[in-house]
């Protein structure tokens, strides 16, 4: 026997009975399931009833996405792993390597989206074994969904902190050369009282320059890392993030 088929040969230590194997993973806070060779759950712990809402009945036997909920199950009438979504389901590619290669896998993340409990962030890992006689498949799924929401959260504050520390500068930087249009351009009203047409343009000068005052004002206030598309990239929303309310049209002072 070649080395490389010695190689696919489960190692004995992975042999175990239904009861013996159960007693393992029902001590484990994983939910952990059995496939089988057909694709469908033969064995679950405790943590898997939890995690898909399910009881024996309607677990037991189901192929993986009718069994764990996946909401693309139903997408065509041969059911899970004939939809257009299948073949791009880590889960069961996952778990169908495993089956063939004889290779476990480890920490293989993805997302999924359930019909009880919507979009979920997974790490899943498989082990090849023998139960009862049989090859299968011994999954693990760790539902990281929390622990992805904190690390966004996480990365939206460092951005904050950025983005704060930048408009800071920028409306100081910005704040003195419009408090010196604002007082020359008053100087040249005084000097302009008969000429409408160009106090004309001196108002609508300082109306800018009291608009780039409001901008500066919602750059100092802004709490909340909040973006929008501009052209082919994002950019800060300084409505969306700042704290003031631009409905309520304050008069801001330039300072």
């Amino acid at each position: 026997m070649t080395d490389s088929a010695a190689g696919r040969i489960l190692d004995k230590s992975k042999i175990y009975t239904r009861k013996g194997l159960l007693e393992v993973i029902d001590a484990l806070p994983l939910a952990i399931a059995v496939i089988n060779k057909n694709r469908a759950v033969s064995l679950a712990n405790k943590s898997i009833y939890l995690f898909t809402n399910k009881d024996q009945v309607q677990l037991i036997g189901h192929v993986g996405g009718e069994a764990f909920g996946c909401i693309h199950h139903d997408d065509v009438p041969e059911g899970c792993g004939f939809g257009p979504q299948c073949l791009k389901c880590k889960l069961r590619t996952t778990v169908l390597n495993t089956m063939e290669q004889k290779e476990p896998q480890h920490m293989v993340e993805t997302v999924m989206v359930f019909k009880n409990h919507g979009e979920r962030h997974l790490r899943i890992s498989t082990l090849p074994m023998i139960l009862s006689g049989d090859e299968v498949v011994l999954l693990a799924i760790e539902d990281i969904t929390e622990i992805k929401k904190q690390e966004q959260t996480a990365r939206e504050k460092e951005k904050l902190s950025a983005v704060i520390q930048t408009a800071g500068t920028v409306c100081h930087e910005m704040n003195q050369p419009l408090m010196a249009i604002m007082g020359f351009a008053a100087l040249l009203q005084e000097d302009l009282q008969e000429d409408r047409i160009q106090n004309e343009h001196l108002q609508e000068i300082q109306k800018q320059v009291e608009r780039l005052g409001s901008i500066t004002s919602k750059l100092m206030t802004i709490t909340k890392y909040k973006t929008k598309g501009y052209l082919s990239e994002e950019i800060i929303d300084i409505d969306a993030a700042s704290d003031l309310n631009l409905d309520e049209k304050v008069k801001t002072t330039i300072s």
